[in-house]
């Protein structure tokens, strides 16, 4: 078996979050360990909520070529958002944070 590194796991949480399915039957449809999977997702889920951006932003699966739904989605205290749904520059984004 090949290692997996933390990058590529991080992809995987990802995909899973956007899947639809539970964590056991995307471990078993990826063909990763459970008990690694398992593992991983509770660090990932710690690190959305360390994070100060975790509750202004939506997690949207990116690997969609057309999207009826934005792939980035700032909520602004007051009630203003801004909702991006094509290809975002990471620079303008920091602007508006």
């Amino acid at each position: 078996m090949t290692k997996i590194s933390n990058d590529e796991y991080y992809k995987l949480f990802t995909k899973w979050q956007g899947s639809g399915l539970s964590k056991a039957a995307f471990a078993s449809e990826a063909g990763i360990s459970r008990v690694s999977f398992y593992y991983w997702c509770r660090k990932f889920e710690g690190q959305q909520e360390d994070s100060p951006f975790a509750s202004g932003f939506s997690l949207v699966n990116p690997e969609m070529v057309f999207q009826k739904e934005p792939i980035l989605k700032i909520n602004y205290p007051l009630g203003v958002s801004i909702e991006f749904f094509g290809k975002v520059d990471v620079e303008s984004i920091k602007k508006l944070v």
